[in-house]
């Protein structure tokens, strides 16, 4: 029941969106003076009547201001054939341009109240479904749309296939008088203002009005597209798929980074520990090499210590020697001196040589 109330109040407040879209095209186009212009030069108009392109763009929007109400009468003074007069002169012209004005006026102001009816439709169309507030707004803006193209495009194909026809009955059923049959041959209005003009008027407002109205259109069906249970589970299907990617992405990523800073920490223990192990290394060769040096100099100082104790036990036996041989002077008797005898070369060099009296010391004990 929700739904069917918020696409019918969206529906009624989008044909009011069109017929408001339709009005103020028609704004728009007799409003532009190049437009305007450029018709009355492809019809030749002004070589029709004797009247300058100026003139005739002047009171075209002189009658646009009067049925706009910014002009309060419809004269106008032209130079028709180098002659200075009044463009409108005959009565029947602001006669029917009365009925025009008032006509465009009440439809201009039943525009401003169908701006805020639309505008409140669409709300309540909105607070009674809010969460598919989208989808049903699209909704009931294509089923106004339907219901427009189905009407005008009828009036537009029957324009288009004999405009004469549906021009009349287009002032029959506005006009309750017969104000807008003017005479050719007196009314420069009906003149300067053939059906032809109407006909472009009529298709640039359609032109106008059908690229707005197909831009909501385009706009609608995406709204619904993306606002459908089916779009919005194969969203979510996709976001989640994207998830994952991106979370297999990001788990990839930190394992590289993990293995990286693990390699990285391996690789700085490593060499912490080559350093501690180089440090002890150097330490232990430097004990090693104290402990060597030491032990040399304790052989060194044994050795010191050997040849000062056998220095000093040499001393004591030359000492004792010297004390006995006196005494064995004194006993013994006196040999006979024998004769020398030549030495021979081989004697000689087997004869050990004679100990030199200061004997050379590495340890330089001796030296002391």
């Amino acid at each position: 029941m929700r739904k069917l109330i918020s696409v019918g109040m969206a529906t009624i407040a989008s044909l009011l969106l069109i017929l408001i879209v339709l009005f103020t095209s028609i704004g728009l186009v007799i409003n532009d003076e190049t437009f305007i212009n450029n018709e009355f030069t492809k019809l030749a108009i002004s070589a029709k009547m004797g009247v300058s392109n100026a003139d005739l763009v002047k009171s075209f929007g002189r009658l646009v201001d009067y049925m706009e109400g910014d002009a309060d009468d419809i004269n106008v003074e032209v130079t028709v054939n180098g002659e200075t007069s009044q463009m409108f002169d005959y009565p029947q012209e602001a006669e029917h341009m009365a009925d025009v004005r008032q006509i465009y006026m009440t439809i201009a102001s039943y525009r401003d109240v169908g701006v805020l009816v639309m505008l409140i439709l669409f709300l309540f169309a909105a607070v009674v479904h809010f969460r598919k507030a989208p989808q049903y707004l699209a909704q009931g803006y294509l089923s106004g749309s339907f219901v427009f193209l189905l009407v005008f495009g009828f009036l537009g194909t029957w324009a288009a296939l004999d405009f004469s026809n549906f021009w009349t009955f287009f002032h029959e059923m506005l006009f309750w008088n017969d104000l807008w049959l003017f005479d050719s041959t007196q009314s420069n209005m009906i003149n300067m203002l053939p059906e032809q003009v109407f006909q472009d008027i009529i298709a640039r407002v359609g032109l106008y009005a059908g690229a707005v109205i197909l831009v909501l259109i385009v706009l609608s069906i995406i709204a619904m597209v993306l606002s459908s249970d089916g779009y919005k589970r194969r969203r979510a299907i996709a976001q989640a798929r994207k998830k994952a990617r991106e979370d297999a992405v990001a788990a990839r990523k930190k394992a590289r980074y993990d293995a990286k800073h693990a390699a990285e920490e391996e690789k700085r223990l490593a060499q912490k520990r080559e350093r501690i192990a180089a440090i002890k290394a150097r330490k232990q060769a430097e004990a090693e090499a104290a402990a060597q040096e030491a032990e040399q100099e304790r052989l060194k100082e044994e050795r010191r210590a050997k040849k000062r104790a056998a220095a000093e036990a040499a001393a004591v036996r030359e000492k004792q020697a010297a004390t006995r041989a006196p005494r064995a002077e004194q006993t013994r008797p006196a040999a006979k001196p024998r004769p020398a005898q030549a030495e021979t070369p081989k004697q000689r060099a087997a004869k050990p040589a004679k100990q030199k009296a200061n004997v050379h010391d590495d340890t330089g004990f001796l030296d002391d």
